[in-house]
């Protein structure tokens, strides 16, 4: 599967990544230790410091004094990584995070803005063709240029930012192209990279700042103050200065080869998103005839994340992005380089004058589903078009309710809630007891609309919730995951969309950094090849009927991983009824979450090889596999927003 190559591309970026650092910090460690060595010979010498500047063993010095020499590069290595730490730590509270940082604001839906509404309908549709949570959106208000990023560590702690440029240059169809480059960052793992990089780049630009600051410092006190000492401060503020450009040198080095090779993968993966190749083309065309440049005073640290340069200081091996023409003409052919789209600074799009044609593509029932469609959407995005009829088809009420800080939590038990009377009559007993009256009864509100809305319809409004859940506290998120799990076990059949619905949730809350909650520790004693067939065996038992149609699709799905050279032996296949055993289910899903992608691939692809065993694929079934990848850490897309043979 192309989502796990990506994966395992990534991997291999951040050790090449890790190399580059340690490099970059020997050689900041060895300058450091050098200047520091000369000063207290310099200082230390019984004759002055004439007598080091006239030749006196400078190498003789180092030697005798190795110990303490080897205690200032220690200190200075330690320093450097508590840097790196420091700010490591503080982007991993979020993509949010780097996106205040440089000073945007957050889109709600609650505002007037018809820009800001256009921008938030563009997300949730690539989110929802995408099968992810929507991230949270940012707009850069103070920031003309065309320029976007995704930043954050998972697609469940993502955050998107847009500039007022982009909203007010580029029409809907543009900024889709923009918004889907930015999805293939967040899809391809390479938005994990961008992040760490960033905390790797400030340990090692940390000397430059502090060399700075030390100048800037000797600026103000040199009237009040003078000698030596003075003249040494501002010796060692200058040679920090010079020395930190070692760092701000490989810093760049490092930001522009990573992302270069990153940039026209995005470029093309936009492309496959949005079935539109002029679109991301018009939008690069403008950014040549107008700017995409930042002038937020810490842009430089997210240089290598943006969709297309933020500044016009850095070019060939400096430069963090491919040039502008090469990116134009790999997807318009015919394009002659520097024919851009000119752009006043006065000009502004209108916004969206109405919504999309009714609902077509959307039809009621069970449906099937292609393997072939199945696979090519792992990882990747459905269609765009069909992602927005989706968003169309979710009622007002329904749609309000998943934006609401409050009605979202609420919206999440509604869709837990069983269709039998004796089913429902328990879990409003615990609703009313957890919740209270006036809560319960706008669940139960929620729960009557819901039961008009297509199956394929409901999990979508779980990825729509998640902005407004992750504005909650960690103890009310563990607080719904917890009653969710109860709302479940009350409904003894066992439904498999509840099971979907509780894992999808879980692994999401489980990529927040403020929700504090882990995902379960995988049992090290139960091996890869056990899990693996007890996941088969439950795939294959919910997805049918009777004992000798669940053992064919079971020893397709044993069939399929053996092909890969593996040898997984075949048990016996347990009776149906102890075969529906979601336990074991979560047991060994934990076990194989922790394998490598390309193992969880062929993972993957066994399950659906039992799947499709029978040539027809359900929702239920669709849905049980959009679960069990989520588990394993790859998103696939609703069902409805796939083409579906009904």
């Amino acid at each position: 599967m192309d989502f796990f190559t990506q994966q395992e591309r990534s991997r291999r970026a951040t050790r090449v990544l890790v190399v580059m650092f340690l490099l970059a910090v020997t050689l900041i460690v060895l300058a450091v230790t050098l200047v520091v060595a000369f000063i207290l010979r310099m200082y230390m010498d019984p004759y002055g410091p004439q007598s080091v500047i006239n030749g006196g063993s400078f190498a003789a010095w180092i030697v005798e004094n190795g110990t303490l020499l080897a205690g200032v590069a220690a200190l200075t290595a330690l320093f450097i990584s508590l840097a790196s730490l420091y700010r490591t730590a503080t982007l991993s509270r979020g993509g949010g995070q780097v996106a205040r940082m440089l000073g945007a604001t957050e889109v709600t839906g609650e505002g007037s803005d018809p820009l800001r509404q256009r921008l938030l309908n563009v997300v949730e549709e690539m989110a929802i063709a995408s099968g992810i949570p929507v991230p949270e959106i940012f707009v850069l208000e103070e920031e003309q240029g065309i320029n976007a990023f995704a930043a954050g560590l998972t697609p469940a702690d993502a955050a998107i930012a847009v500039t007022r440029g982009a909203l007010e240059k580029l029409s809907r169809a543009e900024l889709q192209g923009v918004v889907a480059h930015e999805f293939s960052h967040i899809l391809n793992g390479d938005m994990r990279l961008n992040q760490r990089l960033m905390g790797l780049s400030f340990g090692i630009l940390i000397l430059a700042l502090m060399g700075r600051w030390l100048l800037y410092s000797m600026h103000f006190t040199r009237r009040s103050r003078s000698g030596g000492g003075l003249a040494a401060a501002a010796g060692v503020g200058l040679a920090f200065l010079l020395i930190g450009y070692i760092g701000l040198f490989f810093g760049r080095l490092i930001k522009a080869g990573v992302s270069r090779q990153r940039e026209m993968l995005a470029d093309a993966s936009a492309v496959q998103f949005t079935r539109d190749s002029s679109a991301l083309a018009s939008a690069l065309k403008k950014i040549g005839g107008f700017t995409s440049k930042l002038t937020a005073r810490n842009s430089e640290e997210i240089a290598h994340m943006l969709f297309s340069r933020g500044s016009h200081a850095f070019r060939g091996w400096f430069a963090t992005h491919p040039p502008l023409d090469e990116r134009i003409q790999a997807l318009d052919p015919s394009f002659t380089p520097g024919d851009y789209t000119k752009v006043d600074a006065t000009f502004s799009v209108a916004a969206d004058s109405g919504t999309a044609a009714l609902v077509h593509s959307l039809a009621s029932g069970s449906g099937t589903v292609s393997e072939a469609n199945i696979l090519a959407t792992a990882g990747q995005s459905a269609p765009h078009e069909v992602a927005k009829d989706l968003r169309l088809a979710i009622p007002d009420e329904l749609y309000h309710a998943a934006h609401s800080r409050e009605s979202s939590l609420l919206l999440i038990l509604a869709l837990a809630i069983g269709d039998e009377e004796r089913i429902r009559v328990r879990q409003d007993s615990l609703l009313e007891q957890q919740l209270g009256s006036a809560r319960n009864a706008l669940c139960g509100k929620l729960r009557n609309e819901l039961e008009n809305l297509d199956d394929k319809l409901k999990l979508p409004l779980l990825e729509l919730a998640m902005p407004a859940l992750k504005q909650r506290p960690a103890e009310q998120l563990e607080f719904l995951s917890t009653l969710l799990k109860r709302l479940t076990d009350i409904n003894t059949n066992e439904r498999l969309f509840d099971y979907v619905l509780l894992r999808l949730l879980e692994s999401y809350l489980w990529d927040l950094p403020n929700s504090g909650m882990k995902p379960p520790k995988a049992r090290r004693s139960l091996s890869p090849n056990t899990a693996l067939v007890a996941l088969l065996r439950c795939v294959a038992a919910y997805g049918h009927d009777n004992s000798t149609a669940a053992l064919a699709a079971f020893r397709s799905g044993i069939a399929s991983i053996n092909k890969r050279k593996s040898r997984v032996p075949e048990p016996r296949f347990e009776p149906l009824a102890d075969a529906r055993n979601l336990g074991d289910l979560d047991g060994a899903l934990a076990r194989l979450a922790v394998l490598k992608p390309r193992v969880r691939a062929r993972v993957l692809a066994a399950v659906l090889a039992c799947i499709r065993h029978d040539h027809h694929i359900t929702l239920a079934e669709h849905e049980l596999f959009r679960g069990i990848a989520a588990t394993l850490g790859c998103p696939v897309p609703p069902a409805a927003a796939i083409d579906l043979d009904v």
